[in-house]
C-alpha cells in the first residue's frame, strides 16, 4: 500500500524545536495531528506531575554525590518547561539566595500570618505589608541579622484594629527564621519577635509572628530543595524531608509523571528527525519481495 511521503524539511532543526517545546518540531513540518498529540500528551503529563508534586519535584542538584537528582536526566527532555531548573541550580543565583535569614537588600511585600503569645496561643491574625531589611548592628549565629516593620490590621475575637510594629529575628530561638529568598514553596515564611510601636489605645502587643510573604514565580519555579538543611535555618530537617512530610506519596508520583513526560518527548524528537517508521518498513518489504513470475519459458 503506497503512502504519502512526509516532507521533514530540515530534520535537525525540527528535532531541536521538538526538544524545546513538545510538538513544535512537528508543527514546523506541518504535521498538525502529531503536533497537537505530542504537545497535549507530553506537556499535559509534565504539568500534571508538577501540580501533583506542588512544584517541588523538578529541580537539579549535582555537586553532592549523595544528593544528585538523577530523575532530572529524564525530566530535562521535556524541554523549556524543565530548563529553568538548570538556571535555579546556582548557575544564575548567588549562594546567599539559598541561605535562611540572609537579607542583602531591603524588600517589601504583602504579609499574612498569626500573632502568638509567649505560650504559643494565637492572639489574632495579621494582614498587611512587611518591610524586611538587613540589620548589621546585630548578628545571629555569626550571620547578618534582619529586622522589619509590619503595618496592617490585627483581627482578634475582640475585634479588628490597625497595628504597626517591629519584627526581628534576634537571639537563638529556633522559630525566629526568615526563609531563603529562593525555594520551591510559594510563600517565604517569616518567624520572628514582634513589638508593637503604634498607639493602639492600650498596652502594646508583643509576641511572636508566624506568617509569610508570597514568592515570585522566578524565586520558586523549579527552585532546588536544599539537602542538608543549612545549619542556621532553625530546623534539623532538610527541605527534602519537609517536601516528603507535606506531600507523602504524591512527591514520588509527581517525579514519575515528569520523568515519563521527558522520556516520551525523546520519542517525539526521534520522530521529528527520522520521520514515520513505516517508511523503513516499506523499504524492507520492497527488498524482501521476490520479482513477479515472468511466465513459462518458451521452448
Amino acid at each position: 500500500m503506497s503512502r504519502t511521503k512526509v516532507d521533514l524539511k530540515d530534520p535537525a532543526f525540527a528535532a531541536f524545536l521538538a526538544f524545546l517545546v513538545p510538538g513544535l518540531g512537528h508543527f514546523y513540518q506541518r504535521r498538525m495531528f502529531k503536533a497537537l498529540l505530542y504537545s497535549a500528551c507530553i506537556l499535559g503529563t509534565f504539568f500534571t506531575g508538577l501540580r501533583i508534586g506542588h512544584g517541588q519535584v523538578v529541580y537539579f542538584h549535582w555537586k553532592q554525590a549523595d544528593n544528585r537528582t538523577y530523575a532530572y536526566l529524564c525530566q530535562v527532555w521535556a524541554g523549556l518547561p524543565a530548563l529553568p531548573a538548570l538556571a535555579q541550580s546556582h548557575l544564575l543565583r548567588s549562594k546567599e539566595a539559598f541561605d535562611a535569614n540572609y537579607v542583602s537588600n531591603e524588600f517589601s511585600g504583602p504579609f499574612q500570618g498569626n500573632l502568638l503569645d509567649a505560650k504559643g496561643n494565637v492572639i489574632g491574625e495579621i494582614s498587611g505589608t512587611v518591610e524586611i531589611r538587613p540589620d548589621r548592628n546585630e548578628t545571629a549565629n555569626n550571620r547578618p541579622a534582619w529586622s522589619g516593620t509590619i503595618r496592617g490590621t490585627l483581627k482578634t475575637p475582640a475585634g479588628t484594629r490597625n497595628i504597626e510594629g517591629e519584627v526581628r529575628r534576634g537571639g537563638d530561638h529556633e522559630r525566629w527564621v526568615l526563609d531563603p529568598a529562593v525555594a520551591p514553596w510559594p510563600v517565604r515564611r517569616v518567624f520572628g519577635r514582634f513589638d508593637e510601636t503604634s498607639d493602639g489605645g492600650g498596652a502594646p502587643v508583643r509576641g511572636r509572628i508566624e506568617g509569610g510573604i508570597p514568592r515570585s514565580l522566578w524565586d520558586s519555579y523549579e527552585a532546588p530543595l536544599q539537602d542538608p538543611r543549612p545549619s542556621d535555618s532553625g530546623s534539623d530537617a532538610s527541605d527534602l524531608d519537609r517536601a516528603h512530610r507535606e506531600l507523602g506519596g504524591r512527591f514520588e508520583l509527581g517525579v514519575v509523571y515528569t520523568m515519563i513526560a521527558g522520556l516520551l518527548n525523546i520519542l517525539a524528537i526521534y520522530d521529528a528527525y527520522e520521520g514515520p517508521a513505516y517508511e523503513d518498513e516499506e523499504d524492507d518489504e520492497k527488498t524482501d519481495t521476490p520479482p513477479p513470475d515472468a511466465g513459462p519459458e518458451k521452448t
